[in-house]
């Protein structure tokens, strides 16, 4: 499994995608590959739907009805919100819109005619169409814009098993298209909104009723035509034969259209792979054999689901084949084995975009609309498609998307106007993009020019919001300056009023691109906290200077990359300041650009959460071996005790062998920094033996590996080796020292088999509920005390309080009358005394 988060360079480094993930820009098709208007490659993933009370489960009503119309869409608009979350470790940027025929279908009509289901299209009423496509299918649509998703469109219902050129299926789809290209709305979104023809087509024949070779092209050609001649410019995709497996015709009788793309539907045992044959080699030699235009045109899989064999009762599947059970998907495979050969089918090609085949395949909505958790389906079973595609679309999300194209000088990205195209950014764009317009400062903005901060709005000259005509790594940059070494010039976000950058505890990750305007300057950005202080700081060398001419491609620029980590609740600023060197120092007309800003939060690596992953952020070293990040099904990793405890969710560590390394330490990957500011700490955390009864010692570093504080405690109470056990009794370990400067700093951890810190072979233990605290400079140092079993967050605030006249004991249980500093049972509960 590919870990879920990519490391990221802290220096400077080529341009990252992840800046401008989320963006929704037109697209359109290019040879064999989707394109932005600027040329960059795209390739799309997320999931389908249908609005259907059936298929949703009831969730916002039982009827296809007007009185439901609203419940459904809000439905809607709230799960998109969780589709696109990359804080929470979500990244669709796609969704197949189903025109479900349960609103098209006139209820009072008769069904006719021999087909079943969805095939039977004997009640759909055109007026029904378009009623509902106004009321209820586009504000759907562009719910999933406002979220940062394309939409793909297809028609009610499924296509009968038999078709033939000129028969009444294909005079319905049409009527279907007709209607629906003629749409005012979705041609103004054309390149945002696009069609797919029909869904599973089986078999095709001429007009005259027989096979050939041309009856695929004859069928799709006519609708084609007509969504062409009403005005609709986006992308069609069409369909094959076989379910949507079967493209050899295309190869050779092709559509005649400048826009398009395959429609494809891939399923285990399809294509010749399935859990006893997934051999990468040959699914991407068979699915070239069934879709041979994969390499002239771009693919979109529109359904795709998987879950392995579960014991129970099976079901029918779509071809009438008795198939094993699984966890609710129509495929029945397993991520390792089968879902690992179709990603190999994905990178080998590189132009498939796919979209699972229902929500309920990627998220876990239940758990969402009932207590907020973002989390992936099938309750995260790594097997299953869900789990596997939170990993598949992080890593794709950091290359191949759409770069922001619209010309707005605002910071709106959520305009609710249906008939408006608007560029949405996801959830992770803590500092909201400034849009590619020109000659303007952007609202939310302090920038400050000559010593003098200048206003939002439009600007011709001096600091402002550049558009470069030929685009490149940035279609606009903010041009910055400064002028004279003792005057002030920047730029910042967070110090304006109705633009706060207000952060929670955890990691948060800052990159942009820096140009040169001219010459060769630096920049340093920098990240002060709610205490007015710098909390992170980086100085990059300006690349790629344009000599003052905004006709230029940028291509080349510096990335800066820095990370930090968040202790204290509430506003911070960033802030970009033009220098003359490596140091910082000021100079004359030191003048920069800077694009593409992002602030993603990257979560909270201390506190652990999933069991059998080694998480991000932290390096574990077993056996001299560094693990991998990711799901992890031995070794050191996170493990979940059902009884509860000091330690619901902890990190297990070893000493496999004595003569090799083994300890786990945070704040030496990339991407990831434990960043303080100069002053005291404490660092506790809890720790049990998973057998035996191990040492643990906790160390801090500098950046300079230098030892600031150490601790080594026994780890008396043992689980042994049951993950159902209580970790109730754990030991409490805390290190307290003083941070010199302002840096990043390492935590590591070490299991002993002694007091000393000897080393042993096969010493574990499992340690967790780690918290960093720092006091406050205002209160009585006798007077600070740190309620340690308190709060469940893995960083809190030292508060200050009075201690009470209660009875205070030592942790031998001894009762003390006037405790000084250190560790103390206070009301049951440990308290430390600075």
């Amino acid at each position: 499994m590919k870990k879920f988060y990519a490391m990221l360079a802290m220096a400077v480094v080529p341009l990252m995608a992840s800046a401008q993930f989320g963006v929704v820009a037109p697209l359109h098709v290019n040879g064999n590959q989707l394109n932005d208007q600027n040329g960059n490659k795209v390739v799309l993933h997320g999931v389908m739907d249908t609005p259907s009370p059936y298929f949703n489960h009831n969730r916002w009503g039982y009827t296809c009805t007007d009185n439901n119309v609203s419940a459904c869409i809000n439905y809607y608009d709230k799960v998109f919100g969780a589709l696109q979350n990359p804080a929470k470790g979500t990244y669709c940027n796609i969704f197949r819109l189903h025109l479900e025929p349960g609103w098209t279908n006139d209820p009072s009509k008769q069904s006719t005619g021999s087909e079943t289901g969805e095939a039977n299209i004997s009640r759909f009423s055109a007026a029904r169409l378009q009623k509902y496509l106004d009321m209820l299918y586009w504000p759907i649509a562009q719910k999933a814009v406002n979220h940062g998703m394309y939409v793909v469109m297809r028609p009610p219902g499924v296509c009968p098993k038999e078709l033939q050129v000129g028969d009444y299926y294909q005079e319905y789809l049409k009527t279907v298209w007709n209607i629906v290209s003629s749409n005012s709305t979705i041609k103004q979104n054309a390149g945002i909104v696009s069609l797919e023809l029909a869904n599973e087509p089986v078999h095709i024949k001429n007009q005259w009723g027989y096979d050939s070779e041309t009856a695929m092209r004859d069928y799709f050609q006519p609708i084609i035509d007509i969504i062409r001649r009403n005005g609709f410019t986006g992308i069609i995709w069409v369909p094959g034969t076989g379910y949507q497996s079967q493209y050899q015709n295309y190869a050779k009788y092709p559509v005649n259209d400048s826009n398009y793309g395959y429609a494809v539907h891939v399923y285990p045992e399809w294509y010749g792979a399935s859990d006893k044959s997934y051999n990468h080699q040959n699914f991407i030699t068979n699915f070239k054999n069934q879709v041979p235009v994969v390499t002239s045109k771009p693919i979109l899989v529109s359904e795709i689901d998987w879950s392995p064999e579960k014991p129970g009762t099976g079901k029918y599947n779509e071809f009438g084949q008795w198939v094993a059970s699984n966890y609710g998907t129509w495929g029945t495979a397993s991520t390792s084995k089968w879902g690992n050969a179709w990603k190999a089918v994905m990178d080998y090609y590189g132009n498939i975009s796919m979209t699972l085949t229902s929500i309920d395949d990627y998220l876990d909505v239940d758990a969402f609309l009932n207590n907020g958790t973002i989390k992936a389906a099938f309750d995260e079973n790594v097997e299953c498609c869900a789990k596997a595609c939170f990993y598949w679309y992080y890593e794709y999300s950091q290359k191949d998307y759409a770069r922001n194209t619209t010309n707005q000088n605002n910071n709106n990205n959520n305009n609710q106007n249906n008939n408006t195209t608007t560029t949405t950014t996801s959830g992770d764009k803590l500092i909201p993009s400034w849009g590619d317009g020109s000659n303007f400062i952007p609202e939310g903005w302090t920038t400050v020019d000559n010593g003098s901060e200048m206003q939002a709005g439009s600007a011709s000259r001096g600091p402002r919001v550049m558009r470069f005509a030929d685009g490149g790594e940035m279609t606009s940059a903010f041009y910055a300056r400064e002028i004279s070494p003792d005057r002030a010039g920047y730029i910042e976000y967070g110090g304006k009023s109705g633009h706060n950058l207000s952060l929670v505890y955890g990691e948060y990750l800052l990159q942009c691109n820096i140009a040169a305007w001219k010459g060769s300057p630096y920049v340093k950005c920098e990240v002060f906290d709610p205490e007015g202080g710098v909390l992170a700081s980086r100085i990059v060398k300006a690349s790629c200077n344009v000599n003052g001419n905004n006709s230029s491609k940028i291509q080349g620029s510096a990335v800066l990359a820095m990370s930090f980590y968040s202790m204290i609740k509430g506003n911070y600023r960033v802030r970009f300041t033009p220098v003359a060197d490596e140091n910082g120092n000021g100079g004359n007309w030191v003048e920069a650009l800077i694009g593409n800003v992002s602030l993603q939060y990257r979560g909270n690596p201390l506190a652990f959460k999933k069991a059998n992953e080694v998480p991000a952020g932290w390096k574990l070293v077993d056996a001299d071996q560094v693990k991998p990040t990711g799901d992890a099904g031995s070794g050191p990793r996170v493990f979940v005790f059902n009884g509860g405890g000091e330690i619901p969710t902890g990190l297990y560590i070893r000493q496999s062998d004595a003569s090799k390394a083994g300890y786990a330490e945070f704040g030496s990957t990339d991407g990831y920094g434990m960043t303080l500011k100069a002053g005291q700490y404490s660092l506790s955390y809890n720790a049990v033996a998973w057998a035996g009864t191990p040492y643990v010692k906790c160390e801090v570093f500098d950046q300079s590996n230098n030892c600031l504080g150490s601790q080594i405690i026994r780890c008396s109470k043992s689980v042994d080796k049951n993950l159902n056990a209580s970790t109730y009794g754990s030991a409490y370990g805390v290190v307290n020292f003083y941070a010199p400067r302002t840096g990043n700093y390492r935590f590591r951890w070490t299991p002993c088999a002694d007091q000393w810190g000897g080393s042993g072979t096969w010493v574990e233990v499992v340690f967790g509920h780690i918290k960093i605290s720092k006091g406050s400079a205002n209160a009585n140092a006798r007077e600070r005390m740190i309620d340690l079993d308190e709060q469940t967050t893995a960083i809190e605030e030292v508060s200050a309080a009075a201690k009470e006249d209660d009875s205070w004991y030592n942790l031998n249980g001894q009762k003390v009358n006037a405790p000084t500093r250190g560790l103390y049972i206070h009301k049951g509960k440990k308290v430390y005394v600075k």
